[in-house]
């Protein structure tokens, strides 16, 4: 009887550890190249906005495209990567680290809908930025440091955009793909000088 509360207690205590382990750990899931493929796909769709000249609802649905197709392709790596890995921990941590994008995702959905129904879509830009950006702040704990200082930027530019873009002006191409086009290859640039040797292999250290 002892000895299998001793096992249910240590089970208790590992499933603890990897709960912490996953809450706290680094996530290196997040790789630079598909985080500077969705900055690529940010500069296209700027030349495909200035070439087409969408209506203001069509400014919505070729960005809303872009960034379905950017989180879509780093959301497949990171499944690839992780989804099928024996460690019940680092399925853990990258389900986490998913979780911590989800209110940013949530938020800047129901805002693009409301903002389409009261046709305030110039405010759109903005406000995206804002909701990307704190997005990544609250990643800040499973990605290197200094993504959270760009995270920081991308308010800055969202709330510069609100205050100083007037009607149409913030619907302009340059201002959607100048800011995610630069914020996406900093951000690649930071998780690329940031990536773990892969001369050292973690799985040989872990239980």
């Amino acid at each position: 009887m002892n000895e299998n509360l001793s096992t249910h207690g240590a089970r208790g205590e590992l499933f603890e550890i990897r709960r912490m382990l996953a809450r706290a750990g680094t996530f290196d899931g997040y790789r630079a190249t598909p985080v500077a493929w969705s900055g690529a796909l940010a500069l296209i769709a700027g030349v495909l906005q200035r070439w087409l000249a969408p209506s203001p609802l069509g400014f919505v649905a070729l960005w809303v495209a872009t960034a379905a197709l950017s989180f879509g392709l780093n959301f497949f790596v990171i499944a690839r990567t992780y989804g099928a890995s024996p460690r019940h921990w680092e399925r853990s941590l990258a389900f986490a680290a998913l979780l911590d994008l989800m209110p940013a995702i949530v938020g800047g959905t129901a805002l693009t809908v409301a903002l389409v129904v009261l046709g305030s879509v110039e405010l759109l830009p903005g406000m995206w930025m804002i909701l990307y950006g704190t997005g990544v702040m609250a990643s800040r704990r499973h990605v290197p440091r200094p993504c959270a200082w760009i995270g920081l930027a991308y308010v800055a530019a969202g709330a510069a955009t609100l205050l100083l873009m007037q009607g149409a002006e913030a619907l302009g191409a340059p201002i959607m793909a100048g800011a995610f086009g630069v914020g996406q290859f900093l951000l690649a640039l930071v998780l690329a000088r940031a990536a773990p040797d892969p001369a050292l292999d973690p799985a040989e250290v872990r239980p």
